[in-house]
């Protein structure tokens, strides 16, 4: 099952608003005409603007938006891809902290859409600052006419234990550790794919161990159920 292209939108970062047609039936019994579907360019502009990062975020974004750069230079800044046909999002690019160093990383965000109004928003950050990597997933409820509503991750997507991002045994470096998991969205359809990750001070203590993270895990896919608004095992 493929998203709804025509009405998706999404933001990176930040709060999202989503306008959903719902279809022929609905259109048939509204009085009024239907609201023009924002796109995520348009979402975009209006969450950046209204958008003030928390002082800890180091994310590309949040370090031009602490500058009081508007959405039109900020975004050139980061070489923006918009697809508003469907309905994703990528920003990318390097911004400076202030002290000087820099800070590289990718926001993608995607709409998956509800079978009622509305639709979930994934917020995925990926990026290094002052020597540090770090990756992050949010997750937006979008509601036509009412406030968007941050969603706890167990409310979307179903339990992930570590051997479900494992190729294999254990190995010795990641013993007595829990995996993170940051959620990856799809561009063209309806998946997520989640993805393992560990903290600076682990991957570091892999890599002495000669340890490839990338070799002894592996990325598990999730599907989109609409019905439910929550997101189901592939397998």
């Amino acid at each position: 099952m493929r998203r709804d292209y025509g009405v998706q939108s999404a933001v990176p970062g930040l709060a999202c608003l989503r306008l959903v047609c719902c279809g022929m039936a609905w259109l048939l019994l509204s009085a009024a005409p239907a609201p023009t579907p924002l796109t995520i360019t348009e979402v975009l502009r209006a969450q950046y603007a209204a958008w003030t990062p928390v002082a800890a975020d180091t994310t590309p974004l949040a370090l031009l938006r602490t500058l009081a750069l508007d959405w039109d230079a900020a975004s050139a800044q980061l070489a923006p891809l918009l697809d508003d046909t469907h309905a994703y999002a990528e920003l990318r690019g390097v911004s400076r902290l202030p002290d000087g160093r820099q800070s590289v990383g990718v926001l993608r965000a995607a709409i998956y859409l509800s079978s009622a109004q509305g639709g979930t928003l994934v917020l995925n950050d990926d990026w290094c600052a002052a020597g540090l990597c770090k990756a992050r997933t949010r997750f937006v409820r979008l509601r036509p006419g009412q406030a968007d509503l941050p969603l706890a991750e167990a409310r979307v997507v179903p339990r992930i234990l570590d051997r479900d991002l494992l190729t294999g045994l254990l190995p010795d470096c990641l013993k007595g550790v829990t995996l993170g998991v940051q959620y990856l969205p799809s561009r063209y359809d309806t998946g997520l794919t989640a993805m393992a990750t560990v903290s600076p001070q682990v991957r570091a203590g892999c890599e002495q161990a000669g340890t490839q993270l990338a070799l002894v895990t592996r990325p598990l896919r999730l599907n989109w159920n609409a019905a439910t608004e929550k997101f189901v095992r592939a397998w």
